[in-house]
């Protein structure tokens, strides 16, 4: 079982006589571990009206790990050993058959060789693209099935299984192959789900990490297959456009949706390019929130969806 990772004071020293009589109110003491916050989450998505089943124990951990051929990282498997949640978006462990969770494990894989064959995306270290589809799919298949398996979370977003350590960053890749950095740990994947009610509070547990870890290939490919508006918008301006289109996404807008949201009648961005100044951004949030009120959503769920964005206009 996981083990304490983190302790706010010495919770586990000897009090003395003259400490248990005494009436000063003591600090409050706190100890993270993977499994004090695995507890905590998996009440919070109780709360959230998200359906947990109990927890997988040490043998099913063994089967689905023998049987798909990975390993799930430390953190994520302490969480899922506390609490599997099944709701929608969420892979079942249990009750799935290996086939369907093997194609779970190779949709990011499947997604990038359909970028591939769309001409859309190479691999620099896979040296120089064969001008023949096929061939170009066979040498990309190739070197694939070597990378890293992503372990599926929710929906799109995966956590690696290699390193086999805790502290993985979390990333999304969707099925037209766009890969992207989500978050730098489990922990703050869950800190910020959308699928969580607003009186989760998170504090960041004090093992979670600073910065996110270098991934083999996966890494390099969030930097070099971000979002369509990466090319155009940098800075503080893309990550604004950044944080809101991940917001929508989560919120049940497909990609082609908010794409076409985002373009949505600007000259500037039928020519290809993106908002470079907070008054242009501050014009498209103030476009999306129309959009999305036109279709049913309420104030609250706008003001929530691009709060983010909130500071641009």
């Amino acid at each position: 079982m996981a083990t304490a990772i983190a302790t706010a004071g010495d919770t586990c020293s000897t009090r003395t006589n003259n400490q248990l009589q005494s009436k000063t109110p003591r600090p409050k003491r706190i100890c993270f571990s993977f499994a004090a916050y695995g507890k905590t989450l998996i009440e919070h998505l109780k709360s959230s009206n998200i359906a947990v089943e109990e927890g997988l124990s040490d043998s099913e951990i063994s089967d689905i790990e023998s049987s798909l051929n990975f390993c799930f990282p430390p953190d994520l498997r302490s969480i899922l050993q506390l609490g599997m949640p099944v709701s929608e978006g969420f892979p079942n462990w249990r009750s799935s058959s290996a086939q369907q969770l093997q194609l779970l494990l190779n949709l990011p894989v499947f997604s990038l060789l359909r970028r591939v064959s769309k001409n859309n995306f190479w691999h620099s270290s896979w040296g120089t693209r064969p001008r023949v589809r096929g061939r170009a799919l066979d040498y990309a298949r190739r070197f694939l099935k070597d990378v890293p398996a992503l372990v599926p979370i929710y929906r799109h977003c995966y956590i690696p299984s290699s390193p086999n350590l805790a502290g993985n960053p979390v990333f999304y890749v969707d099925h037209e192959g766009d890969v992207r950095l989500l978050s730098n740990d489990v922990s703050g994947f869950f800190g910020e789900a959308a699928f969580l009610t607003e009186n989760w509070e998170w504090v960041e547990p004090v093992w979670a990490a600073k910065r996110a870890r270098r991934v083999e290939f996966w890494s390099e490919a969030a930097e070099t297959l971000g979002e369509w508006w990466r090319s155009g918008a940098t800075g503080e301006v893309g990550d604004c456009l950044e944080d809101a289109c991940c917001r929508l996404r989560e919120g049940g807008w497909r990609d082609e949706e908010i794409l076409e949201m985002m373009k949505g009648g600007d000259e500037e961005w039928e020519k290809g390019g993106a908002p470079q100044d907070r008054e242009a951004v501050a014009v498209h949030v103030r476009l999306w929130s129309q959009r999305l009120l036109r279709a049913g959503w309420s104030r609250e769920d706008v003001v929530y969806t691009l709060g983010a964005s909130s500071s641009w206009g």
